[in-house]
């Protein structure tokens, strides 16, 4: 039987399924790719516990992944939290949970999600490079100096700033609103985030990819047609312009923008021209291999 492993990211706004199936070059094949919008981080920001029926969203999504992974008769599963479960004081809520369903779950911390993604991206990062992955609590920061790999950890994500500076997602997103992410946005980079020199951008996670599917006006997410896709700023400041002229029901119906990723799209887009502004950068590259792939090399690639 070939070895199989089985990645899970429950992040603060999605809960991802990642099977990889080890090949004879001692590389993997991706088998199942799956994702499910679980807002597992909805109130945290501001009350530091996970609610009740965020966690059941959760815990339905790893049921639906428990199925699939006894079906495909996996041998390794690994399963991590990221910044919503870093920030609450009631994570054994769900790690109980999951424990109940034959698993375990790693909270990591900001720097080992930076470490995973390098770890996933690495095959295919070019010289000079900065690796940015915008979630929905924290965005990673990855660049090399002297040939060592750094790593920096923000409280920026798509869910925490929609919450923080968004009144109502339903309606059309204003000027002030937009500014005001903005403005947190370049405070936060130039207090904590040191750095100024012509990186070559690389991005993950959810809000990356979903501005590729955008702009390639996908029906259904290919990975293929993601992979290293460029975007130019220009761009992405027109899907900004569009995106926040419309109320949360047009936006929902955007081709390549999944209805429940509508409300908190356009803050994970700002951060995203917020952080382009600050490198001077013009365009990035676009990858969907992020920590998960990585968490697949760690359990299948020696």
């Amino acid at each position: 039987m070939d070895l199989k492993a089985a990645a899970i990211d429950i992040g603060t706004n999605s809960c991802r399924l990642l099977i990889g199936e080890k090949n004879s070059n001692n590389s993997f094949n991706i088998l199942v790719r799956e994702v499910e919008i679980t807002r597992l981080g909805e109130g945290v920001d501001e009350n530091k516990n996970l609610n009740k029926s965020a966690v059941k969203r959760v815990e339905a999504a790893l049921k639906k992944y428990k199925n699939i992974i006894e079906k495909y008769e996996v041998e390794k599963v690994r399963i991590i939290g990221t910044s919503a479960l870093r920030d609450v004081n009631n994570s054994d809520l769900l790690a109980e949970s999951i424990e109940k369903m034959g698993f375990k779950l790693e909270i990591i911390s900001g720097e080992e999600e930076a470490e995973l993604n390098y770890l996933g991206a690495s095959s295919n990062l070019e010289a000079n490079f900065l690796l940015i992955d915008i979630g929905g609590g924290s965005t990673e920061f990855i660049w090399a100096n002297q040939n060592k790999i750094n790593f920096k950890s923000l409280d920026i994500g798509c869910v925490r700033l929609t919450e923080r500076f968004i009144d109502s997602p339903a309606k059309k997103v204003s000027a002030k609103e937009i500014e005001n992410i903005k403005k947190y946005v370049e405070n936060l980079l130039k207090s904590s985030l040191k750095l100024k020199q012509n990186f070559r951008i690389k991005g993950v996670g959810g809000t990356i990819t979903t501005l590729a599917a955008i702009k390639l006006e996908l029906t259904e997410y290919l990975s293929e047609k993601i992979e290293n896709l460029e975007i130019t700023k220009i761009e992405l400041e027109q899907i900004i312009s569009k995106l926040t002229e419309l109320k949360l029901e047009k936006r929902a119906m955007i081709k390549g923008l999944q209805a429940k990723r509508a409300d908190i799209i356009v803050a994970g887009l700002i951060i995203l021209n917020s952080i382009l502004d600050y490198f001077g950068s013009e365009n990035l590259v676009v990858s969907d291999q992020d920590l998960l792939y990585g968490l697949l090399k760690e359990e299948l690639v020696n």
